[in-house]
């Protein structure tokens, strides 16, 4: 049986107002209750694309699911809009916890996460201390501010980010002049015109959202500008051992320039810890194609979970 369409949902977080989509299972609990699963979008990215394939996998396996957008992003609200702010974005799933733990449907001490790209830092850097997340997944796991300072597989012009913080600065002066931020966007319209000298990821998003595979008209592909300045002192993994007890599972293509990230959070990690490469595949392509990252999400969850 397909799961039912998701329903609405919203909650607080901080002073913004989250707006995400609730996915019921498919099977039924003799308890009544059921384990949960937090799913934190991409960079930029918005509830109904990504997470949602994810989040309709892992309903159709037993588990309630919970999208939603990040504060400044999609239907959530927040100024300046698309704001990428890594810990709000944290806080924003640490709400998402709480509001799960507050339904009635839902078993509290059985609640889980996973974030895909950027949320694949996210969401471990947000259990490191929350520990009501009982178990932590990412999918072609990125740590923002690790990229921002270091790059993918090119490095970082050292002289960009300093003129990129500059801007920075300038930025927050004229929202306050003005209340208007500044944005632009990441990912061109075609992804062709992205030059092969550019790591490969950024292509292979394109690929994704910039066609039918993930395009969503709340989904801009674009940032505030001033968004370096709250990412390139971040950093995602650095106290991964706090996660310990608790399992952490790390998923990645083989292919994927940004296999690093999830070699780095593993390394920094205590056990139980798990990096799953699946072989031939990309970044991108684990967005949307869930045929060896949707079992093995599920066997996890299932183990540490239960279902």
């Amino acid at each position: 049986m397909a799961p039912a369409a998701p329903k609405k949902a919203s909650f607080p977080s901080n002073a913004y107002t989250i707006v995400g989509e609730l996915y019921q299972p498919t099977s039924s609990s003799s308890s009544g209750k059921y384990p949960a699963i937090v799913l934190s979008t991409p960079v930029t990215s918005v509830k109904e694309q990504s997470t949602a394939v994810y989040a309709r996998y892992l309903a159709d396996k037993g588990f309630i699911c919970l999208t939603f957008d990040p504060a400044y992003q999609g239907e959530s609200s927040g100024e300046p809009r698309l704001l990428e702010n890594p810990y709000q974005r944290v806080e924003d799933i640490k709400s998402a916890v709480t509001y799960l733990s507050l339904q009635p449907e839902v078993d509290a001490s059985k609640i889980g996460a996973v974030g895909i790209c950027g949320s694949g830092g996210y969401v471990p850097f947000a259990a490191q201390t929350d520990v009501r997340i009982k178990a932590v997944a990412a999918i072609s796991g990125v740590c923002v501010g690790r990229l921002t300072r270091t790059g993918i597989l090119k490095p970082v012009d050292a002289k960009a980010l300093e003129t990129g913080l500059a801007l920075a600065g300038n930025l927050r002066i004229e929202e306050a002049k003005t209340g208007k931020g500044q944005s632009a966007p990441i990912l061109p319209e075609n992804p062709e015109d992205i030059p092969d000298t550019q790591d490969f990821m950024w292509k292979d998003a394109a690929r994704y959202y910039k066609t039918a595979r993930g395009r969503h008209p709340r989904c801009a592909s674009a940032w505030a500008t001033r968004s370096v300045e709250l990412m390139a002192n971040y950093d995602s993994y650095n106290f991964n051992s706090l996660i310990s007890p608790r399992p952490l599972l790390m998923i990645a293509g083989s292919e994927a320039d940004t296999l690093r990230f999830s070699n780095e959070a593993v390394a920094l990690a205590q056990e139980p810890k798990e990096l799953f490469i699946i072989p031939g595949k990309t970044h991108a392509q684990l967005y949307d194609e869930v045929t060896d990252s949707g079992p093995k999400l599920a066997a996890f969850f299932s183990k540490e979970l239960g279902v």
